[in-house]
């Protein structure tokens, strides 16, 4: 007997139940970080249509939001809102048994001057982009927006960006 002969014959209230762990386990914030971590503005991934008979499609994303990306697809110009557990991207998911890659070491204090232009993601998952204006003993006040104040952004979680 395969997974689907099995299902059929669950009654509703355990498949209600798998239901509501397989959601669960979707809306993991660990996954979603682990996805985002993959994704950036632009990027074209392949993604799973509610048909679930329909072919692989793809698409570019075109906004980053907490638990959704918004899409772009490539065949048919529609904006799409999915949930990131419907992005298929190069690389995910990782085996259980393959070690990570190692971090880049952490940004210091000395790498940073005022005026420089950097980058981070705040509490939102929000990609931000500033420019240092303080450097603090354990922190940089980045002005991403005139109109709305600094952050105050610890050096590690700080990337600058390079101006070519």
């Amino acid at each position: 007997m395969d997974i689907l002969d099995a299902l059929r014959l669950a009654s509703s209230a355990d498949l209600y139940r798998l239901h509501l762990t397989v959601a669960r386990l979707l809306d993991d914030p660990k996954r979603i970080i682990e996805i985002r971590r993959h994704l950036n503005l632009g990027l074209v991934v392949g993604y799973i249509a509610d048909d679930i008979h329909a072919t692989q499609r793809q698409g570019q994303i075109v906004e980053l939001k907490t638990t959704q990306a918004v899409l772009i697809d490539s065949a048919t110009h529609r904006r799409l809102t999915l949930p990131y557990a419907a992005l298929l991207i190069d690389g995910l998911p990782r085996r259980a048994d393959e070690t990570p890659p190692p971090a880049p070491p952490a940004a210091r204090r000395d790498d940073f001057r005022p005026g420089d232009t950097v980058s981070f993601t705040d509490q939102h998952l929000q990609q931000r982009i500033g420019t240092i204006i303080r450097i603090n003993q354990k922190t940089a006040s980045i002005q991403c927006d005139p109109t709305e104040g600094h952050w105050r952004v610890g050096f590690g979680l700080l990337t600058k960006i390079v101006d070519i």
